[in-house]
């Protein structure tokens, strides 16, 4: 129960998750309350506005779900998708409210919740303008719903409800706010003490962190170390600045490569990287690192005008239940091997 909180507290995929299953719980409170209602006071043509709003509830929530669950974070779709929830939940909740009971209805607080989760985006701003919308949805359907003078305990209702409707797009949006300046200020702070401030790759302590992480789940992956070859010579003929560049670059050739892969990149120490790869077969491994060596061999450096190259030499092994320290240490005598071998090579445990 506790890391499922955490997770909710930290992860806006882990909050939609929740909403997402909330919806879905709804729905089917809502099937309950209307059908209750409907015995007690048939009408056909609520009936057959119900049917449609369910038709479109499961049909959007089922896309939602699919686009959730089967998409990468940040990709255009999954934004679409969980940023047009509350929307979604806007206009079911307009229909909705009126075929249940209209300011009587036992759903009414869900306006709450949905004005909490478009606070999550849109924090204080967001808050009170979904406030403001669903006054006004609910200020139509009380005076039409009223339709004569209403009495006084009738407006007592109305102006309480407008008032904790405000009362929660407010203090939820200053909330909201105040706790994702914080979440903001703590994601800053873990970022550089996990990131490599030259080459903007996770560090080594993000490395050891990730490695037990994964094995303590029992991940499928192989840890490749690889090293810049007679890196001393660069700094002793260039200076550390150029130095400096070179490991930079070489970063960033890394991170281009490894986003549209399964695989992870860190800076080990030094002109040392680690990297993970998430794959089930060597082949595709060695097919990734070559990829890596050649687009390194083939870069083109430049201090002062001169032009000049590097390489890198690669070890890597696949995880087969060892401890962190004894898989790095596998991997790192295959890394030797490569550099004793000639350089600029790639090695494995198949390599005698």
């Amino acid at each position: 129960m506790n890391a499922f909180l955490k997770n909710a507290y930290q992860s806006h995929h882990a909050l939609e998750i929740i909403f997402s299953s909330l919806r879905w719980f709804f729905l089917v409170l809502s099937m309950v309350v209307f059908a209750i209602q409907y015995f007690e006071n048939p009408i056909e043509w609520k009936l057959i506005l119900f049917v449609l709003l369910v038709v479109f509830g499961f049909l959007y929530m089922g896309v939602s779900d699919y686009y959730l669950h089967k998409t990468p974070e940040g990709s255009k779709m999954y934004v679409m998708m969980t940023k047009g929830g509350p929307f979604f939940d806007f206009v079911a909740f307009s229909a909705l409210i009126p075929l249940t009971g209209g300011i009587d209805s036992p759903l009414f607080p869900l306006a709450y919740l949905i004005i909490l989760h478009v606070a999550v985006y849109w924090r204080f701003l967001g808050g009170m303008i979904s406030a403001a919308c669903f006054i006004l949805v609910y200020s139509i359907i009380f005076f039409v719903q009223v339709q004569e003078a209403p009495a006084l305990h009738s407006m007592i209702d109305y102006f309480s409800a407008v008032f904790f409707l405000f009362l929660i797009g407010g203090l939820g949006g200053i909330i909201v706010s105040r706790e994702r300046k914080h979440q903001w200020e703590n994601s800053l702070l873990v970022e550089a003490a996990n990131r490599d401030y030259l080459t903007n790759l996770a560090n080594h302590r993000s490395f050891q962190e990730c490695l037990r992480n994964d094995l303590d789940q029992g991940k499928e992956f192989y840890l490749a170390l690889a090293d810049i070859d007679k890196f001393k010579s660069i700094n002793d003929k260039y200076g550390h600045v150029t130095g400096d560049k070179v490991l930079r670059q070489i970063g960033e050739i890394l991170t281009t490569i490894l986003s549209t892969k399964q695989g992870k990149a860190f800076r080990y120490g030094g002109e040392e990287f680690a990297i993970l790869l998430y794959y089930h077969d060597e082949s595709s491994v060695k097919e990734l690192l070559d990829e890596i060596k050649h687009a390194i061999a083939c870069h083109i450096f430049y201090d002062k005008g001169e032009a000049f190259s590097v390489t890198m030499s690669f070890g890597f092994g696949k995880q087969n239940g060892e401890r962190p320290d004894q898989l790095v240490e596998k991997v790192d005598e295959l890394l030797y091997k490569a550099k004793n071998s000639g350089r600029n090579q790639i090695v494995t445990a198949d390599v005698g």
